[in-house]
């Protein structure tokens, strides 16, 4: 790795990468456009935050954007104003980019970018501004647009607001009390009334304020009939309430009012963190509208409509243009290039002729639109099985062990509670009252409430700057059981594009060869020939922008030069009977010159990450809808057994391979719709591929970055931060059986309280982050043995 990281993101640099100064090809073609641009000031504002770039060199319709404009363009007024949600957004530098890309373009009137939503909004004078550029340009930076469907609340906010009003109270009733413990008695009765009555109003806010997220799940966690953490929380807060308004009624000496707010504001903390870095990394994905967000373009009379998806219906004249989807299997009224790795996982694209069908789920891989014709309506097709999300998945074992710790603890904080009441009260109600109320507020969870979520947010925190993005609250306490990693292969464990087996048939051509072959491969989208055109062009190749190549479907590519016949493609076409028939040949006048076999090219950590993942005790499976000779060559490169390499498998197929290993111990990981059933099967599930739909909705984490180390990071930090969580708990166990001790004999009194809880909270807060501080977490072989146990 690189000693100082990724020049962009400074994530670790994977061993072997094509580049040693990035961890992938977006970040370095980020850096290169800021630099190219004059706009390293980017890196100033950034900071830390930079995180790695999601490739966006693919072809991406713009289908979603016609309507969006059209509706934008409607009107007669001089500004026009579109509004749109943001994928990438992540820091004050992001804002300053696009902003930047804004200024430098004529016509536009203002732009506001939400960093917090992941949302935009630009307004330009009508007839000056091009937005599609602008949204293209910006779009070459790693981020993405989409139609706004980010909600526009969402939960850390509102906990945000709560916890901002409740800081703010509680900080004017410490200093109310503070007049109280230094000497204010009853008998200066005209401040001692008023700070006693700003004390019990501002404590009554905080209550309400601060104290409803904990009141409203106390209640719904009793109507379920469940012991939940917050009920002691409410309890707490009420009785303590209810005890220190007793008292202050009465004038009667101290009360517990800066506790109570103390006690609340940090509740809300942990509440908040709890919440913030999960919403942060949902909003940094575009909302995924499923079937309702694929749009077609279907012909009406003379007009082109853009239309939703579930609209089509059989006999509907569709134009697919380059990089649009077919929703329907639909017959080809012209010859075109499609992909269907979103839905099978085969990376090759696929020549079909005029009047053949063409599968649902297929992308245009052409360079020119194909008009078809829809057999089926939608809903008959079988996209929408796999479009079809869930609800996020929450596992039965987290949920059993914080439910049982809640059951026990809640529990056993109100029975001692009541033991401190009944011993008390026959000997002074008063006292009883207020021996019970300083029970439950010095046995604080706080361990529960604050120390763990903190913990928690500081581990996803690392994660996402190594490229990890959590989005499934108990995630990180599934990941110590995994014990298969179930990989599909394009796109995930490969990187979706191919690679020259050798070089050497290239170097020993002759230059004008290599030129014919260059005008050729140039001149086509097909994988094989990107990846021809690419080492030809780094070997100096010449292009000949006159040069007439014609491509013939499922067979290759041909050129006329100077009185000599050029093909590039089939072995039994270009003239070479003998070649392999899985190579490409280039040949002059019939006679084979060169011959090429391509691979796919593996993500550049795979077979190190793999094999370290196996050294480890994991099973590592590769389950693929490719043909299964493909699959079987992927599998040796990768060091995995031939007998846990499964190729051809279907959509549904392949989730019920999943169902099958499943014991609560699976992590899958996939890139398309085909794995879209699989997803719901396996105990966590994760996608390298951000930019596609439905998969990052239906995902618990999603990767940026070319490299799957941080998959191995994300399970070896879960281990560390379980330890964590488990002397956190023995911590808070030994903390409140000593002030129970205290309180039961009586000793506890509100100034003692009023310093205890905030101290104990701090000390405990200190020690979760002295723990998760250090080096990179090391997984250990026993240590993973302990954890399935």
């Amino acid at each position: 790795m690189a000693p100082n990281g990724c020049l962009h993101c400074k994530s670790p640099v994977p061993e072997g990468a094509a580049d040693p100064a990035f961890c992938c090809t977006g970040c370095k073609a980020v850096f290169g456009l800021l630099r190219e641009q004059g706009l390293e000031r980017y890196y100033d504002l950034a900071g830390e935050s930079v995180v790695p770039v999601a490739d966006s060199s693919g072809e991406r319709s713009d289908a979603w954007l016609e309507p969006i404009l059209a509706r934008s363009l409607e009107g007669e007024g001089a500004v026009c104003t579109l509004d749109l949600d943001v994928q990438g957004l992540h820091c004050a530098a992001c804002v300053w980019l696009m902003d930047e890309l804004f200024r430098r373009r004529e016509g536009g009137s203002a732009l506001t970018v939400n960093p917090a939503l992941g949302k935009l909004r630009v307004s330009w004078q009508r007839g000056r501004f091009d937005p599609r550029a602008f949204l293209a340009d910006v779009e070459r930076f790693g981020y993405r647009f989409g139609p706004s469907r980010k909600r526009t609340v969402d939960g850390s906010r509102g906990l945000l607001l709560r916890l901002g009003i409740t800081a703010a109270l509680a900080m004017n009733v410490m200093l109310f009390s503070v007049a109280f413990y230094v000497g204010l008695a009853p008998q200066e009765e005209r401040i001692y009334r008023l700070f006693t009555e700003l004390s019990v109003w501002l404590s009554a806010a905080v209550v309400c304020i601060g104290g409803w997220p904990f009141f409203k799940s106390a209640w719904l966690s009793l109507r379920r009939g469940v012991l939940h953490l917050d009920l002691p929380i409410a309890l707490g807060i009420l009785l303590v309430f209810g005890t220190s308004l007793h008292q202050a009624r009465g004038g009667r000496g101290l009360f517990y009012f800066d506790t109570l707010n103390t006690f609340t504001t940090l509740m809300l903390v942990g509440r908040w963190l709890q919440q913030r870095i999960l919403d942060r990394n949902r909003r940094f994905l575009l909302e995924d509208g499923g079937a309702d967000g694929i749009l077609v373009r279907r012909r009406e009379g003379d007009r082109l409509v853009a239309v939703r998806a579930p609209l089509v219906r059989a006999g509907d004249h569709l134009v697919a243009a380059p990089g649009d989807l077919v929703p329907v299997d639909a017959q080809a009224l012209e010859a075109g290039s499609f992909s269907t790795d979103w839905i099978t996982g085969e990376a090759e694209v696929r020549e079909i002729p005029a009047g053949q069908r063409v599968p649902a789920g297929a992308f245009n891989a052409g360079r020119r639109a194909i008009a078809l014709v829809a057999d089926t309506d939608f809903e008959e097709s079988p996209l929408p099985a796999l479009l079809r999300t869930t609800a996020p998945r929450s596992s039965s074992t987290h949920a059993r062990f914080w439910d049982r710790l809640s059951r026990i603890y809640v529990v056993a904080v109100l029975a001692i509670a009541a033991l401190g009441l009944g011993v008390w009260w026959p000997m002074d109600p008063e006292r009883a009252l207020e021996v019970t109320a300083a029970l439950l507020v010095v046995t604080c969870p706080c361990a529960i409430g604050i120390a763990i979520p903190l913990a928690y947010e500081l581990a996803q925190s690392r994660l996402r700057k190594a490229g990890f993005f959590v989005r499934r609250q108990d995630l990180l306490d599934e990941l110590p059981r995994v014990r298969k990693l179930l990989f599909d292969k394009t796109g995930t464990l490969t990187l979706g594009r191919l690679r020259l087996r050798e070089t050497e048939g290239l170097t020993a051509l002759a230059p004008e060869l290599r030129d014919a072959a260059f005008d050729m491969a140039s001149r086509s989208n097909h994988p094989v020939s990107r990846c021809l055109s690419e080492e030809l062009a780094r070997m100096g190749a010449r292009f000949d922008a006159d040069a007439s190549v014609e491509e013939l479907p499922g067979l290759g590519l041909q050129l006329v030069r100077g009185g000599h016949t050029f093909r590039l493609g089939r072995p039994a076409w270009a003239g070479a009977d003998a070649a392999d028939p899985a190579s490409t040949v280039l040949s002059m006048d019939g006679a084979a010159v060169a011959a090429f076999r391509t691979e796919e090219t593996l993500r550049v950590d795979a077979r190190r990450e793999l094999d370290a993942l196996r050294e480890q005790g994991l099973e590592v499976w590769l389950l693929s809808g490719d043909a299964p000779a493909k699959v079987a060559a992927v599998a040796t490169r990768l060091g995995i057994d031939e007998e846990l390499a499964k190729g051809a498998l279907s959509p549904e197929a392949k989730a019920a391979l999943v169902d099958e290993l499943d014991e609560g111990d699976t992590l899958f990981l996939g890139d398309g719709v085909n794995d879209s059933l699989a997803f719901e099967r396996a105990t966590c599930a994760g996608t390298p591929a951000i930019d596609r739909p439905v998969v990052p909705g239906k995902a618990d984490f999603f990767l940026l970055g070319e490299g799957i180390r941080p998959i191995r990071e994300a399970i070896s930090l879960s281990l560390r931060l379980r330890q964590v969580n488990r002397r956190l708990i023995a911590v808070a166990v030994a903390y409140n059986l000593l002030a129970v001790v205290v309180s039961l004999a009586g000793w506890m009194t509100p100034l003692r309280a009023a310093i205890v809880m905030p101290l104990s909270s701090i000390g405990i807060l200190l020690f979760t982050l002295a723990s998760l501080e250090g080096r990179e977490p090391k997984m250990e072989t026993n240590r993973m043995t302990e954890a399935w146990r």
